[in-house]
């Protein structure tokens, strides 16, 4: 005997439908507008206001007043797995090692840490400045914060309504595509790591584990590099 889907139950397939449909169109053109913004993007607090507000005010406003939904569907949420947590500690423990190795390459000790890249650092004032330093790796947690929330949170859990666990390698690629500028052995390394990434927040049903990985291994780098550097 064939079972009709109750009236409930549509409508909340035509809303995760509607979901995902709006959140393919409007991360994709998010993605194209970060693509052209920071190509052309003059200063660091320039960069950092424009990706902030693409990547968490933009999906924000969508989430609230387009979807009507509640930002914790989209894993703005602490999370529900305690062996999620565990697994962060032992990913950052492994990644610790591949840092350490990466570090002591011609071409990241050229390229890091990051911050000599932004006119706030530059002559030098990043490595005599404590004060600046640490006000890069905050400012620039804050950055990661939404990058995480927009990839791990908004694209992620979005597409997943409909297509699932996919949803995990699409994500992934714009997160790529986004690192272009890096060194070649991070650009290569960006599409794994998003989908390490995207399976760890998929678990938890959150992004802020990736959050934590990604802030953490990205200060842990720069202070590798600044203490492995000749002379």
């Amino acid at each position: 005997m064939k079972v009709i889907p109750s009236e409930p139950v549509e409508r909340g397939r035509n809303q995760d439908r509607f979901v995902t449909l709006s959140v393919a169109i409007t991360g994709g053109l998010l993605v194209a507008a970060l693509w052209f913004f920071n190509q052309t993007a003059r200063g660091y607090e320039y960069y950092l206001v424009g990706n902030v507000m693409a990547l968490f005010f933009a999906p924000m406003l969508v989430i609230m007043f387009v979807l009507g939904e509640e930002p914790s569907a989209f894993g703005f949420a602490l999370g529900e797995s305690r062996r999620v947590r565990w697994a962060t500690i032992i990913l950052f423990g492994l990644l610790l090692v591949l840092l350490f190795l990466v570090s002591r390459t011609k071409a990241m000790q050229q390229y890091y840490p990051m911050f000599k890249w932004f006119s706030s650092f530059r002559d030098g004032v990043f490595r005599s400045d404590t004060r600046s330093l640490l006000y890069g790796w905050a400012s620039y947690g804050m950055y990661l914060f939404f990058w995480e929330f927009f990839f791990r949170g908004y694209l992620l859990f979005g597409l997943a309504r409909v297509i699932r666990w996919p949803a995990i390698i699409i994500q992934a690629i714009p997160f790529a595509l986004l690192h272009w500028s890096k060194v070649p052995v991070e650009i290569a390394a960006s599409l794994p790591a998003g989908i390490v990434l995207g399976v760890l927040a998929f678990r938890a049903r959150s992004f802020l584990p990736c959050f934590a990985l990604h802030w953490a291994a990205s200060v842990t780098f720069d202070i590798l590099v600044l203490v492995g550097k000749p002379g």
